[in-house]
């Protein structure tokens, strides 16, 4: 299982690398591991004019996020967690990221959430980083 998570990991590095987001930069932390990746988000984007409120640490931010991939993905969605100091009502403490696309496919056991809103293998690492811009941005 984990050759295909890599062969898969290493694609979507590629893609990442080729065509960027913009403010996105993400990919594995060490070459000898593609299953923990770093990705550094900056909010100072033309597409969201509005990053965040004036004053506030989300106005042109620049977050660290590391993202830990199970030796099963895409079967099942990473972890992802920041390392900069970040409040956000769905940013735990610890840096815990709390958003849709980050949990385990199938129901919702709290009612709260659609199984399409939940992780599924179609998903890529750009649409969670995309996802969780949107999120600090809106």
């Amino acid at each position: 299982m984990a050759g295909s998570a890599l062969r898969r990991l290493i694609a979507e590095y590629k893609q990442l690398t080729t065509n960027p987001p913009d403010g996105i930069l993400a990919g594995p932390m060490s070459e000898e591991n593609f299953f923990e990746w770093e990705a550094l988000i900056t909010l100072l984007l033309k597409s969201f004019p509005s990053s965040g409120p004036s004053g506030t640490p989300f106005e042109f931010g620049v977050f660290v996020a590391r993202l830990a991939f199970p030796t099963d993905y895409p079967l099942s969605p990473p972890k992802m967690r920041f390392t900069s100091e970040l409040f956000h009502p769905n940013i735990y403490a610890d840096g815990r990221v709390c958003i849709s696309i980050l949990h385990s496919p199938g129901e919702d056991p709290m009612g709260y959430e659609t199984s399409a809103e939940r992780w599924s293998p179609v998903q890529s690492i750009e649409k969670i980083l995309l996802s969780v811009v949107s999120l600090l941005a809106g």
